[in-house]
């Protein structure tokens, strides 16, 4: 009872000190917006609308920026050591589209830290979250007027929704932590998220997906990780024998759980091996230091028509800025991961949430990297998972102080 007494007594004055906004700041609205519209695709003025879907909430950071350094939430110390490589391998660049990328590299950690200065309480966290459940529906529906699955009723051998599959992936994360959180209807949109990859024949987008609920980094009972692991192991056995996985998987058009492997000439690679081999070859050459940033995008349009990436982030890494700069890579991946994850133990509001779907979203981003140019694709993944992170550093950095509540209150509010 005095332990109830204190908590509610916490609330009420937390809610005199931020005011209940349920509004969410333009920066955040431009990256949701902005993430929906680039899944759609299509021109604007004869440019792919998923190149402003980086440019805008850019600019919109930027602005945020103008106003001082001061405000910061965002361990952005962590990421200094990738940011300096980034800055000195382009100072030295040659390569055509090097300046793009290597801003396209660093458009997330300044998104993330304009996000983290924006005024957050559990109303407008609240808000996001319903936010980002019209950004799924949404997502769900682009998905149901590409396939044309409505009008056909049958699903598509071969799609090209990538971005949809990225962009799922993202939420499914978000929506996981959620559901762990107590919100059960999350759970529900999970479910339906899940379904995108399926319907799109995305190999990693269906591996990363299922891994982002039994797998989150959020405090869930192992009971519960080895029911929900069973079930979509279960699943994805079901779904990896019908005969639309079956020939993505195999040349052949057929083959069994053994037969997946890179040495196995009947595993359907999508020439992801052939470039992978050539890629190597460059590594060898200059295996420390790298080629030079984005330089891999020309040796992939020499060998290849008309492609410009290698779709393993691992090995772009390693050919442009050598085994060095894929390790500082490394590293600042698992120390973000790694500082999110004990910011979320220590937190007891709905930054804890947040900061649980930021850890987590770093081993589904690792995932992608090894199939995928993840990487860049600020437009559907990147802004979208430092704008979590940011949000969560910001309501954590804002709900510490005098407020806290009593040890023994706080133990028990953050049962979940």
């Amino acid at each position: 009872m005095r332990s109830t007494q204190i908590i509610m007594t916490h609330n009420l004055a937390s809610s005199n000190r931020l005011s209940s906004n349920k509004k969410l700041h333009p920066l955040i609205w431009a990256v949701l917006i902005s993430t929906i519209l680039s899944c759609f695709g299509g021109q604007l003025f004869d440019k792919s609308i998923s190149g402003y879907g980086w440019i805008v909430p850019l600019l919109f950071a930027f602005v945020s920026l103008l106003r001082g350094p001061k405000g910061f939430k965002f361990p952005l110390m962590l990421w200094l050591p990738w940011i300096f490589v980034i800055i000195v391998y382009q100072i030295f660049a040659d390569a055509v589209n090097s300046f793009q990328r290597s801003i396209m590299l660093l458009t997330p950690l300044v998104v993330g830290l304009a996000v983290s200065r924006v005024r957050v309480d559990d109303q407008s966290l609240k808000t996001f979250l319903s936010a980002c459940r019209i950004v799924a529906l949404s997502l769900l529906l682009i998905v149901l007027y590409k396939t044309n699955l409505l009008l056909t009723g049958t699903l598509p051998f071969r799609t090209g929704l990538a971005p949809e599959v990225i962009t799922s992936a993202m939420l499914c994360v978000i929506f996981a932590s959620s559901y762990v959180a107590g919100n059960g209807r999350d759970f529900g949109w999970w479910i339906a998220l899940a379904v995108i990859p399926v319907i799109a024949v995305t190999r990693m987008g269906m591996v990363g997906i299922a891994v982002s609920l039994p797998f989150t980094l959020a405090p869930m009972k192992f009971n519960k990780r080895a029911i929900f692991t069973g079930l979509l192991i279960m699943l994805g056995l079901s779904i990896f024998f019908t005969e639309r996985v079956q020939q993505k998987m195999f040349y052949s058009g057929g083959g069994n759980i053994r037969d997946v492997k890179w040495d196995n000439p009947d595993f359907a690679t999508s020439g992801r091996q052939f470039i992978w081999d050539r890629m190597k070859i460059g590594i060898a050459e200059s295996p420390i230091f790298g080629n030079g940033a984005n330089s891999s995008e020309a040796m992939v349009s020499s060998i290849t028509d008309g492609l410009t990436h290698p779709h393993n982030d691992w090995l772009r890494l390693a050919y442009d800025y050598g085994y060095f700069g894929a390790i500082i890579f490394a590293l600042s991946v698992i120390a973000q991961t790694t500082h999110a994850f004990r910011k979320a133990r220590s937190s007891f509001t709905n930054a804890r949430m947040l900061l649980y779907a930021g850890a987590s979203s770093m081993i589904i981003f690792m995932l992608f990297m090894l199939t995928d140019n993840i990487i860049l694709y600020a437009s559907f993944f990147g802004n979208f998972q430092f704008t979590v992170l940011g949000l969560g550093y910001g309501a954590y950095q804002q709900s510490s102080g005098s407020d806290k509540p009593t040890s023994h209150s706080r133990k028990r509010r953050i049962r979940w």
